[in-house]
């Protein structure tokens, strides 16, 4: 009996990934543990020997790194999906943000932080930090940063009302009743958002080839659309 197939996945793919896992295991009684955390995290784990048999990173950054401790990587790394960042605040003080500047920032601020994904190491702090640099806001929030170990910590400060506002991924606040997105950061604000999959291991190699296929194909791209990603 094949052993079960364990995924290292960005946090921002727990909502999809989760059901694309669970229509494979349908099709094939072939079950797939997922990993959850920030892709550096992750991609540090796989490095020291992690037992992962597929990685999903946030960005390419990771996939890269991978791709020089681990050769058997870049044989099947792809291009997965994309995404949007946007601004979101608890759906109970939603205000909607045309323009986002300074005083902007300031006003919704206030006392509070602004929840990010820590900029250190993953992906969705590191992109949060080059749309406020573009956008001349960095001098504003720096020292007003709650860093957190992943983009779903970041999402559920604010769903908490613990900051009144983060950054987050569109995906994150997708049908999402207790955030608000207020504004949506220009594309050309940072560097674009893609996620990419490659298989690791070669222990589980048939049963983790055909889980990666179908992570590749319609059935998990349908899944993907219908969580708010961008498929290619």
């Amino acid at each position: 009996m094949a052993k079960d197939i364990l995924v290292f996945a960005a946090a921002s793919l727990s909502l999809p990934l989760q059901e694309i896992a669970d229509a494979h295991a349908a099709k094939t009684s072939h079950r797939v543990r997922i990993s959850l955390a920030g892709s550096a995290t992750l991609a540090h784990q796989i490095a020291k020997g992690a037992p992962a048999d597929i990685y999903i990173s946030a960005n390419q950054i990771w996939m890269d790194y991978l791709t020089k401790k681990l050769p058997v990587v870049a044989a099947s790394r792809q291009h997965l999906l994309s995404n949007k960042l946007v601004l979101i605040t608890s759906a109970k003080t939603s205000q909607p943000v045309t323009t986002l500047t300074t005083q902007t920032l300031d006003k919704l601020l206030q006392n509070g932080r602004l929840a990010v994904a820590d900029p250190d190491h993953v992906p969705a702090g590191i992109y949060a930090v080059q749309a406020l640099k573009r956008l001349n806001l960095w001098p504003t929030a720096k020292d007003k940063l709650a860093r957190m170990n992943n983009v779903r910590a970041a999402l559920a400060m604010v769903e908490r009302d613990a900051t009144p506002a983060g950054i987050v991924y569109q995906t994150d606040a997708f049908n999402n009743s207790k955030v608000t997105v207020i504004y949506n950061f220009p594309a050309s604000s940072h560097q674009r958002i893609s996620y990419w999959a490659a298989r690791i291991s070669q222990q589980n190699a048939p049963t983790a080839k055909a889980f990666y296929d179908f992570l590749l194909g319609p059935t998990a791209k349908a899944v993907f659309k219908r969580h708010g990603f961008l498929v290619n």
